[in-house]
């Protein structure tokens, strides 16, 4: 939105436009927009997300500045409870809220539209409470080229099921558009990551093998997925 790329997504004027406008429009009884819970009191985190947050808001303090106090937001950290809360709390919390977290796609039909190396879920036990689980695998970066191809996707395998995105920004833009044609569609970006280092127990960001690690964005040596509950999952591969 600022004018600049990320690391798995080219900066794209209609991408970010649509952003944009999502962010002004704020909340509808439709949709839930979301942001950081970070311009009132940042207690919560560890000093070093205090120090970061400090930094951000000052550098980007020209575009805060822009979104209306008017409209309604919900927090961004829903699918990061975990790794940046202080320590001497983090897992009490961490599990509360993965629980709840888990209750929203207990005995539900869910699609998990995800990029090629993300997996969320591989590996342990965050969805095995979903009734069943499908999934469309999407490029790994710049996602938002192919986005009309994701939505049709979507739009054909998605009806009757919760959608789950995992997909850096293109995700909230589905997200926001799919909730216009009565899909309901949750933002969950880095949600595997968070839960892996919740279950790991450890007190720093850690690489993880065989997936996607959040802001470990190159992918790396994650490499190919031999498992068969996995691939029997897929229901359409953009990622070719």
């Amino acid at each position: 939105m600022c004018g600049k790329r990320i690391d798995y997504q080219e900066y794209n004027s209609e991408l970010a436009e649509k952003m944009k406008a999502i962010i002004d429009a704020g909340s509808t009884n439709k949709v839930l927009v979301c942001l950081p819970d970070v311009f009132k009191d940042l207690g919560r985190y560890r000093l070093p997300v205090q120090l970061w947050w400090r930094e951000h808001l000052i550098a980007y303090r020209d575009f805060y500045s822009g979104i209306s106090s008017e409209n309604l937001y919900g927090s961004t950290f829903i699918s990061r409870p975990y790794m940046d809360v202080k320590k001497s709390n983090a897992r009490t919390l961490a599990e509360l809220d993965f629980l709840k977290l888990k209750c929203i796609w207990k005995n539900k039909d869910i699609l998990i539209v995800e990029g090629k190396y993300s997996r969320s879920g591989v590996g342990n036990d965050l969805f095995d409470g979903a009734r069943s689980v499908s999934r469309i695998i999407c490029p790994s970066k710049n996602a938002f080229n192919s986005y009309e191809e994701i939505k049709t996707c979507i739009k054909k395998y998605g009806p009757g099921k919760l959608v789950l995105l995992m997909l850096g920004p293109t995700a909230k833009v589905l997200a926001y558009e799919l909730s216009a044609e009565g899909f309901t569609a949750i933002d969950l970006g880095h949600i595997d990551s968070e839960y892996e280092w919740y279950k790991m127990g450890v007190k720093k960001k850690t690489k993880l093998s065989g997936k996607h690690t959040a802001e470990w964005n190159t992918d790396d040596g994650v490499g190919e997925i031999n498992d068969e509950k996995y691939t029997a999952q897929i229901v359409c591969d953009l990622s070719r």
